[in-house]
């Protein structure tokens, strides 16, 4: 038998698997999230277990996601089909697949180009591939609030507790506020941007400080700028990925002699599992004489709007105001 011919055409069919090899082409890679499917390492598959999900996204010029063991993050650029990536950082936790992830972050870290192809991103190094499907929906959807406002609703402890009401009341003293319970944490500036824009252009001429005081009955306490710089406490709800300002609920302030203030309780006040909330206002002069006094009651409707309730009936002492 002669083997020749047989060799000839295992050679060609080779040269033209080599010639036909798809070239990069690039694609969209921002606000893209994908699952790993397959890694290839100096020509040998690299088997990952199943259930050690590997993740990637691409959000503001930074990439980030999960490895086999620990979270991991670089800035990156495109250019045609090109991709550069910054060094990795990553956590520092151990676990039994360490290889796996050595290996996934050394291919990804020479990373130089990339294709998108419909549902599957290609991302190739002079050491090897890998490929990524489009992450699942509502998988995509839980990475998308972690890398957003979720960054934002982390910093805002639960209030709930065993509390039936929460009494929100403001402060003067922003300097000085003692045994103040609602001191809250300071939101960095660069978290600003998941609010909603009416309220970010306000705090940007105001001055003061945006503090988390925490959650209660689907909504997001703050302390935000006042007229005693971050003295007034008002709710968020979020709503289309971002922090959106519902209601200033508790405010103060003095002046020539007259003083204003108004607190706030959060409580279902009709047990329709919607949290509601009731606004006690004052206006004393500087003996301490009530001038002006009125009680409110908004209640939320099924579209989580506060309405008032012209015909609720509240009696005052039950909702005393602080003295501050």
């Amino acid at each position: 038998m002669n083997k020749i011919p047989f060799f000839c055409f295992a050679m060609a069919v080779m040269a033209c698997l080599v010639a036909c090899k798809s070239k990069p082409i690039g694609g969209q890679l921002e606000g893209t999230y994908w699952t790993l499917s397959s890694a290839n390492l100096d020509n040998q598959s690299v088997q990952f277990s199943k259930g050690a999900e590997t993740s990637l996204v691409f959000s503001e010029g930074k990439l980030t996601g999960k490895a086999p063991c620990n979270s991991y993050f670089a800035d990156y650029s495109t250019k045609a089909a090109a991709i550069s990536l910054s060094e990795i950082g990553a956590t520092k936790r151990f676990c039994d697949e360490m290889d796996l992830e050595n290996a996934y972050l050394s291919l990804l870290s020479k990373a130089e180009a990339y294709s998108v192809r419909g549902d599957k991103l290609e991302i190739l190094s002079p050491i090897g591939q890998l490929t990524f499907f489009r992450m699942k929906k509502e998988k995509a959807e839980a990475a998308r609030y972690s890398q957003g406002v979720g960054k934002l609703a982390a910093l805002f402890p639960v209030l709930e507790g065993d509390r039936a009401v929460l009494h929100l009341h403001p402060i003067l003293r922003v300097d000085n506020p003692g045994n103040y319970p609602y001191q809250g944490s300071l939101i960095d500036t660069s978290l600003f941007k998941y609010f909603n824009a009416e309220v970010r252009e306000i705090w940007s001429g105001s001055g003061g400080d945006v503090l988390a005081v925490g959650q209660y009955g689907g909504f997001y306490v703050c302390r935000i700028p006042g007229r005693y710089v971050s003295s007034d406490i008002a709710i968020f709800r979020i709503q289309e990925g971002e922090m959106k300002h519902v209601e200033t609920v508790a405010w103060a302030w003095c002046d020539e002699g007259w003083c204003n203030q108004q607190d706030a309780w959060l409580t279902d006040t009709d047990k329709d599992g919607r949290t509601d909330v009731i606004q006690h206002y004052t206006l004393t002069d500087d003996r301490g004489k009530i001038k002006e006094e009125r009680l409110t009651l908004l209640r939320q409707d099924e579209n989580g709007d506060l309405l008032p309730n012209k015909a609720a009936n509240l009696e005052k002492a039950q909702f005393k105001m602080a003295k501050i």
